[in-house]
């Protein structure tokens, strides 16, 4: 699916037949190295404040010619990657990047993609230059190249001191909001304090300790979710993301297992007219953001023993919207999932656990059923 979505918009880009700050046409591959590198800092640094892309095979004005017949050794994302890995760049900091085939009217298409990071401005320590005789292509030490419309900066000059003041605050999140940047803290666990959640219930950020995280005394509560723990009984407790005295978000924090196993609280969706309940977490949301501090590094909701329970974890909304869409055209396997489930000795134990409390108004079935669903929608997929 990630693959159709950038097909799309490399469709478009193409369409508007002009090159721009975060896209280049590329007729062919390049056998100069400097000229590589050039184009790869460049579109690192684009002005746009996103992913930028090199789209190999096609003319100056975005018509497909193809590149499966170039004259040069075609590059994927492994070798991009390694001709980047001894480059000396400032900081250790190499741009992220990956390649893609695409097929387009009958053509094959190289699109390497340039990620969008905060580790701007790359660039080097030390001056460039594999082509002796082309001292005129050498990339020199400390200069910023970047991308103004469709223009790469020229490499015996750096760029002018507006955009180079714009990619050192992209890299220390001045421009940010406390919200925004709190929300980017949050993408890396190892740069929180350790804590005890069921004893200290608390942690600060370590290069930013005015943002912090405070959970609250907790109660007794149920979810039919917790009947997928080895221990059905729950606890919750109000979840505070502080900066400074100002609390930003509020959230729960729900102690599964009795306690064993934490969560920031999933959503939840019941489809009554099929009969389907599911709890889930967007990756892009705060409580996605916040499950790996709890998950141990994972984006993943497992029990004690690392098996995992069904909450759906989607990367967006859009790819819950997808999941939604292809559920409604395969409702047809649910018969099959319910037998699949009455003849599980798994599931039975779960549901003689829901019987006995008697709690749920939807139960463990719905739950199991849609997870089924999940899965199945995962891997297919994968496969494409």
């Amino acid at each position: 699916m990630e693959k159709v979505k950038l097909e799309e918009e490399i469709k478009e880009l193409l369409l508007r037949g002009h090159e721009g700050g975060y896209w280049d046409y590329k007729s062919d591959y390049a056998d100069c190295p400097e000229d590589k590198l050039m184009d790869y800092i460049c579109m690192a640094n684009n002005l746009e404040g996103r992913d930028a892309y090199l789209i190999y095979g096609v003319d100056n004005d975005g018509k497909i010619i193809g590149i499966e017949n170039t004259s040069y050794k075609r590059c994927n994302t492994k070798e991009i990657n390694e001709f980047l890995r001894n480059k000396p760049f400032a900081g250790g900091y190499i741009p992220s990047i990956s390649v893609d085939v695409l097929l387009l009217e009958g053509h094959e298409l190289d699109v390497v993609t340039i990620k969008n990071t905060n580790k701007t401005p790359y660039y080097l320590t030390k001056n460039y230059n594999q082509t002796k005789e082309k001292m005129s292509k050498t990339l020199k030490a400390g200069a910023i190249y970047t991308r103004v419309n469709d223009q790469n900066t020229p490499r015996e000059l750096t760029a002018n001191m507006e955009h180079t003041e714009y990619l050192w605050r992209k890299r220390f999140g001045i421009d940010m909001t406390p919200s925004e940047k709190l929300m980017k803290l949050l993408e890396d666990v190892g740069d929180w304090s350790e804590t005890r959640w069921d004893i200290d219930r608390h942690s600060y950020n370590i290069h930013n300790p005015e943002y912090q995280i405070n959970v609250l005394d907790s109660q007794d509560t149920y979810e039919t979710l917790s009947y997928f723990y080895d221990d059905e009984r729950m606890l919750y407790a109000p979840l505070k993301l502080n900066y400074l005295t100002t609390t930003l978000y509020e959230t729960e924090l729900w102690y599964m297992d009795m306690g064993r196993c934490l969560i920031p609280k999933p959503e939840h969706k019941y489809d009554i007219e099929h009969g389907v309940y599911y709890y889930y977490i967007e990756k892009d949301s705060l409580n996605g953001k916040l499950l790996p501090l709890f998950a141990y590094g994972k984006s993943q909701c497992c029990d004690r023993s690392g098996r995992e329970v069904p909450v759906l974890i989607f990367e967006n909304k859009k790819m819950r919207t997808e999941f939604e869409n292809w559920l409604e055209d395969n409702l047809f396997l649910k018969e099959k999932y319910i037998v699949d489930l009455e003849n599980s000795a798994i599931f039975q134990h779960i549901k003689r656990k829901e019987a006995k409390n008697g709690k749920s108004t939807c139960g463990v079935l719905e739950v199991a059923v849609a997870f089924r669903f999940y899965k199945k929608w995962i891997k297919q997929r994968e496969e494409i």
